[in-house]
């Protein structure tokens, strides 16, 4: 007997396809290949939830781990094994301690959006590792050039120098880094710079600026923007002059010298980018 698609259900319970007008099984022991949503404790279901954590690029085997509890010693010579096992190559080996190093460097970078740069530098990495380009030489500056790209591509405002001086190595090093990860991995790096307006708020947290001066800024960067006056220069020393601008015209005074102690910026940059804004740009001021 045929039965017509509309009445044909799936009985998740049994992994049955079953006909509701003829009450006929179909097809039965159906393997269901989704995640299992069931959890048990001492042998009961008690509730329905996602088992497991989601993949990640953070570690070098996705997430896709066995977990052991350590709090007696048996449990803890189980978990020394089920580590050696999980690391069984020179190259696992190089990718756990590169993705260690990344986690690491961008914690104590101490930024809102660390979880989502840890996800993009961590595909960056495995794309490295894959290829054979992390070496144990260049490791350190691989992984500072993939923090920076990453950071790049997401729009993510960071301190670079920071970030050299957490992995340890130059900026030639790291220069060298970026040219071979976009000439031999194939990772997408962002040509355009950032958008100077993503540094107004940290900076402004720094200096101790009010609202309504970072949005003052803000607008002071949009109107420089559409003339073409943001091209080419750096966002950070763009964002530290409007922000400098915008505290006079407020009535929050503060000087160059202690702005650039504050954002890391050169006095000469914020005087340079200071001057570029106010010969250009035309300001009205009530009185």
């Amino acid at each position: 007997m045929s039965c017509s698609p509309d009445s044909i259900i799936y009985d998740e319970v049994r992994g049955e396809y079953i006909c509701i007008e003829t009450g006929e099984v179909l097809v039965d022991h159906v393997p269901d290949f989704g995640p299992e949503w069931r959890v048990f404790v001492n042998g009961e279901v008690s509730g329905k939830e996602r088992a497991g954590a989601p993949v990640t690029n953070k570690v070098h085997d996705y997430g896709l781990n066995t977990r052991v509890d350590r709090s007696s010693v048996k449990g803890r010579k189980l978990d020394t094994l089920n580590e050696r096992i999980r690391r069984l190559n020179v190259r696992e080996k190089r990718h756990s301690k590169a993705l260690t190093l990344m986690n690491d460097v961008i914690s104590r970078l101490d930024i809102p959006a660390s979880h989502q740069l840890k996800e993009a530098t961590g595909l960056i990495i495995n794309k490295l590792v894959k290829n054979g380009l992390i070496k144990k030489k260049n490791m350190r500056a691989m992984v500072a050039a993939s923090i920076i790209i990453a950071a790049k591509n997401l729009g993510i405002p960071i301190n670079n120098k920071r970030v050299m001086e957490l992995c340890h190595v130059t900026t030639q090093e790291v220069w060298n880094a970026e040219l071979k990860i976009c000439r031999d991995s194939g990772v997408r790096v962002r040509a355009k710079p950032l958008d100077p307006r993503t540094y107004l708020g940290n900076m402004a947290s720094k200096i101790g600026l009010h609202q309504s001066t970072i949005a003052l800024a803000a607008k002071l960067l949009a109107r420089a923007k559409a003339e073409g006056l943001t091209s080419g220069k750096g966002p950070k020393g763009l964002a530290a002059a409007s922000l400098y601008i915008a505290s006079l015209l407020l009535g929050e005074r503060r000087t160059q010298r202690d702005i650039s102690t504050l954002v890391e910026v050169s006095e000469v940059t914020i005087r340079n980018r200071y001057r570029d804004l106010i010969n250009n740009l035309v300001i009205y001021v009530n009185l």
